[in-house]
């Protein structure tokens, strides 16, 4: 079949004018499209700080029926134009929203844009709208919230901020902060505007400790069943720290109780954790109570399994140091109770253990951070496992001591080397009756 050519005869009148109305059209079009790109373009990427108002009012000119060309300018115009022309940006935010009625973005500028130029019922309006757009996304909820807050409507503004933390969890520090500025003094009211899930009150009871409500705080990590504890350790660890730093130590045993894997790792008045280093506990990160023990390279510590003094195990020291050492970490925080004599005691060992100064023993009143006793240094070369007595009374406050192994400096050498092996064992502590 041979191909068939249509010829158009572009001498005649009709055929040359439809053709050059075509190509006016093409242009046209094109022209617009480039302009609403540009204006598009524009709205996106500006930089204000550099270019002004201006180049967005220019981009709203080329791109008209475009909504973010309205609501960047909007937006700019709101960081930059003072209070009293608010009009304006009102004014390119509805017109954003109009020709985007469906993007709670716009709708959610309009809103805080309304509140802000004291149309309160408009603007509540608009970010209800915002919200049934973006149900799930959390800044929708948090300025509706805000408004009604601002409103005195707290319930329902609580309500509305409390959506926007559990989709958002770094703005519930900011919900706790307000909720805390209006119920502070009603626990209860606190706890109904925060959310009363076990998350909800584990961040609660950490917020209100930190706050020193310790009391509240500690009321409310108390009425969390032991799965809920262990599901919001994070906020104990944090609880347990602030009553550390307040020197609060029996509650913070308490709480660090609740938090431990096994009976084994609990802490009590007097109570070394793992004192005979027979349970091979290691320290959980954010541990308080129990062995602190840091490793350094000239002086290895761990378990040794095969020598105790009266079980198989026993905490071992390496030295290996030509040159400076001036501290060792060993320490445990044992709680204790106040104006009580109490009995210390454990055992040390060595073998080929050289220097001017060896490690001893030291016991710091936790509350006060005095100390309150302490040992001779251990004794150098080789020896066979040797008591250690101590015997203290806790101050009229004191809640805990710290019992430490510790080198001291060299009193006439400033570089004290030290060398060879230090073991301890049998840490225990008894209040005398």
């Amino acid at each position: 079949m041979a191909d068939q050519v249509a010829h158009i005869d572009a001498t005649k009148p009709l055929v040359r004018a439809l053709m050059v109305f075509t190509l006016v059209l093409a242009v046209l079009a094109s022209w617009f499209v480039v302009r609403w790109y540009l204006g598009n373009t524009i709205a996106e990427y500006h930089n204000a700080d550099e270019n002004g108002l201006e180049t967005l009012e220019r981009a709203v000119s080329w791109a008209p029926s475009d909504p973010l060309t309205h609501w960047r300018l909007g937006a700019i115009a709101q960081r930059q134009l003072p209070p009293d022309q608010i009009h304006q940006v009102v004014h390119e935010y509805e017109k954003a929203a109009s020709l985007s009625p469906n993007d709670y973005r716009f709708w959610m500028a309009l809103g805080t844009a309304l509140e802000q130029w004291g149309e309160i019922e408009r603007g509540e309006k608009a970010l209800r709208r915002a919200t049934e757009l973006a149900p799930s996304y959390a800044y929708p909820h948090w300025y509706l919230g805000n408004l009604l807050l601002r409103s005195g409507r707290y319930d329902q503004a609580f309500a509305e901020l409390r959506r926007a933390g559990d989709a958002a969890p770094e703005l519930r520090s900011q919900l706790l902060n307000l909720a805390w500025a209006i119920y502070n003094k009603n626990l209860d009211s606190f706890v109904k505007a925060v959310g009363d899930s076990a998350n909800a009150r584990a961040e609660l009871a950490a917020y209100l400790v930190g706050r020193q409500r310790f009391e509240d705080g500690i009321l409310l990590w108390q009425r969390l069943n032991e799965a809920e504890k262990q599901a919001n350790r994070t906020n104990g660890e944090a609880i347990v720290g602030g009553l550390i730093a307040a020197k609060r130590f029996h509650q913070a045993a308490e709480v660090a109780n609740d938090l431990v894997p096994t009976a084994a790792y609990r802490t009590g008045e007097g109570k070394f954790v793992d004192g005979g280093f027979e349970d091979d506990l290691v320290t959980q990160a954010g541990a308080v109570f129990g062995w602190q023990v840091k490793s350094l390279q000239q002086a290895q510590m761990g378990i040794d399994p095969s020598r105790g003094h009266s079980g198989s195990r026993s905490l071992r020291i390496v030295f290996q140091v030509p040159s400076r050492l001036d501290s060792i970490s060993v320490s445990q925080l044992v709680p204790v109770r106040p104006d009580t004599q109490y009995d210390f005691e454990c055992y040390v060992r060595s073998h080929d253990l050289q220097s001017a100064s060896t490690p001893r023993i030291e016991i710091a009143d936790a509350t006060e951070g005095k100390l309150v006793s302490g040992s001779d240094q251990a004794p150098a070369g080789s020896t066979d496992w040797q008591l250690i007595p101590l015997s203290f009374r806790t101050g009229a406050k004191t809640e805990a001591v710290t019992v430490k192994i510790i080198r001291t400096s060299c009193p006439e050498d400033p570089v004290c080397p030290i060398f060879g092996t230090v073991w301890y064992d049998d840490f225990n502590l008894k209040p005398r009756s």
